[in-house]
Parts: structure tokens; sequence; C-alpha cells
């Protein structure tokens, strides 16, 4: 894979502060999502550690300031274990770690015996149901996938799979540990992605992933989140893979995960399992594999892999796409929209900006 350079933004300071102190409460932001506009503000969630080490949720309310960007005009800090708008984190909190809680969305406790995903009241069965689905097709293809153990109405519980993510595991495996288990995703990978075309199953055309790379772009547009030259060639960009996705030739759709990246594939032994694949849709092909190559790619700039890890795994991923018969080309496209996509991402994230502006800067990488 190319890069050239052809900005050289100045690090500036992104929509999202570094900390939040908010009374008695410092918390070092880790990650945050943009998420609408209520009158002249903006809200954004963010989610990080406090002084303690405990995963705590915030919103944000933004508005411009003369002349400054846009400035934090309000925080509300959600207790921890706790959620206004989720009335089942309090007690799946108790007995459990929090791991994951986007204000007023959802949350994920880890308990000695299960994982508790917490969600709005009323979402829980339609969760669950999507989840079971998407545990069928998993272990059909020869992949472990979590089991609803339990569904209410605001909360979903699962059983703990074996193994740590490949995310985890790409820092430490050797080299040719790493390589069997991304050989045997190849297979697995292969039987999961199939066509399906009397499954049920909802459908993420070229043009759903256009429209969502179009509200990234909406998002940092309105928060600045990006320099304007930087802005501006994002958006050339962008408007480039749109034009490619909505035009270029569509393949056949087939069973994806919607959401797949290294953190969503445990290994463990001869075992992988998949996580969150309550997303089971019917897409290109593509899809799925473009977006697992470039978080491998993601993941060298980030220094969590080393180059060779990053190069096995990217290689596994394209003799994948070659064998479902992917054209380069339209691999090379949904690559590209994801790239584009992550920047956007992570030029909301205080920690990942400086990766950011370099993805956003850059001119198209090649596969």
């Amino acid at each position: 894979m190319s890069v050239n350079n052809e900005l050289e933004p100045t690090l500036t300071p992104g929509p999202v502060p570094a900390v939040l102190e908010v009374g008695d409460d410092v918390i070092t932001v880790d990650r945050a999502w943009p998420r609408a506009r209520r009158g002249d503000a903006e809200v954004v969630l963010a989610e990080g550690r406090d002084r303690w080490g405990r995963i705590r949720a915030a919103q944000l309310r933004m508005r411009p300031a003369s002349g400054l960007g846009w400035q934090v005009s309000s925080v509300r800090v959600a207790p921890h274990g706790a959620d206004p708008k989720l009335p089942d984190l309090s007690g799946a909190s108790r007995s459990g770690t929090v791991v994951v809680h986007r204000y007023g969305k959802r949350a994920v406790v880890r308990r000695p015996d299960r994982y508790v995903k917490v969600v709005r009241p009323g979402t829980g069965p339609e969760i669950a149901a999507a989840a079971r689905h998407g545990q069928t097709v998993a272990e059909q293809a020869g992949f472990e996938a979590p089991a609803v153990l339990e569904a209410g109405p605001g909360a979903v519980s699962f059983s703990i799979l074996p193994g740590r993510s490949l995310h985890e595991l790409g820092g430490v495996a050797t080299r040719g540990e790493w390589s069997r288990w991304w050989q045997r995703w190849a297979v697995r990978w292969a039987a999961l992605a199939r066509p399906a075309a009397d499954s049920g199953l909802a459908t993420h055309s070229a043009h759903d992933e256009v429209v969502n790379l179009r509200r990234w772009l909406d998002r940092v547009d309105r928060l600045e989140a990006l320099p304007a030259a930087v802005s501006h060639h994002v958006t050339a960009r962008a408007e480039a893979v749109t034009t490619e996705l909505v035009t270029g030739r569509a393949q056949e759709l087939v069973v994806s995960h919607r959401d797949l990246h290294d953190k969503q594939i445990l290994a463990h032994d001869a075992s992988l399992g998949l996580l969150d694949f309550d997303t089971v849709s019917l897409a290109e092909p593509a899809l799925d594999l473009a977006n697992l190559w470039v978080h491998a790619v993601l993941r060298t700039d980030q220094g969590v892999w080393s180059r060779g890890h990053s190069e096995v795994a990217q290689q596994a991923i394209l003799e994948v796409a070659e064998g479902l018969g992917v054209d380069s080309a339209r691999f090379e496209t949904y690559a590209e929209a994801t790239r584009l996509r992550l920047a956007c991402l992570y030029s909301f994230r205080p920690r990942h900006r400086s990766l950011a502006l370099d993805w956003a800067s850059a001119s198209r990488p090649s596969v």
C-alpha cells in the first residue's frame, strides 16, 4: 500500500477535549461520537476513564464561539455504572464491570459468567433475535458466537467465548500462530460470505454505504473537526469514491457482518469466535473484507501490530477477496470509503487526532 501526503496539516485541537472536569469527576476521553444538532448546539457523546480507571460516559453540548471554533458549553456525566436512559444498567453493574458505555445509547457489563448488553428499554428483544440469527449463521460457517442467555426489554445477556481478540493477539502472537489464525479465518469466512436471497436479512447496499460516509462528512463539516484545507481534500476524495460506489458494478450480495474488524474476532487454540453479529445483513463481500483490511493497516499506524503481522492479515484478506470473486477495483473503492470514514471518526478522538489528520490529508492509497 502506498501513501503520498499532499498536505501537511498543523495539528490543531479537535472539537472534543482530551480531559473532562466536572466537579470531582476528571475523565480522560478515549472515544467520542457526534450525535445530532439540537437548536444551536451540537451533541457529542464521550467515553473515557475516571481517576479510578473506571469507564465513564458523558454527553457534551457544544456551541460555536466567535473565532474559536466549537466550545463545550455543558457536560453531563453519568454516574459510574448508571444512566438515566438505561435503567437496567444500575442492576447489571452491581455485580460486574462496565467495559463499554455510550451515554443514553448502550453499555456492556462484564460479569463472571456472562456479558450483559444494556440498551434502550424496548429494544432488547429485537437485539436478541438478531443475535440468535447471527449465531446460527456464524456456527454454520465454523465460527463460534455468543449465545443469548437471557433477554429482557432493556438488557440482553450473552455467554462468554474463550480466547482473546485478534486486536490484542496481533501484538504478542508469534508469526506462526498469527498465520495459522488468519488461515483458519480465511477458510471460515469464505464459507460464511455466501448469497442468501431468502434469508430475510436486511440489505446494506452501496447506496447505504454512501449515505453512511456522507453522514460522517456532514458531522466533520458541522463541527469543523478537520482544518479547512484538509476538509476540502477529504470532500474531493469522498465525491470520487461515492460516484464509484453508486455507478460501479456491484457484486451479488452475501451474508455480512457489517462491522467486521479485528476486535470482533476471538482466537483460542483452533477456534475462532465472532462478536457483535447482531448486525448480520446482506451486502457486497467487499464491504466486510475492505473494512477488515483497512483496520489491519490502521493497527500498524497506531503501533498496535508490527508491519509484518499486518501484512499477514492483509494478504489473507486479499486472498479471500480473490476467492470470492471480488473485483480489485471494487475492493479499493470500499477500502477508500472505509479509510475516509475512519479518518472522520478519529478526528473526534483526542488520542488519535494526529493519525486522523494524516489519513485525511493523504492522497488516495492503493491496495
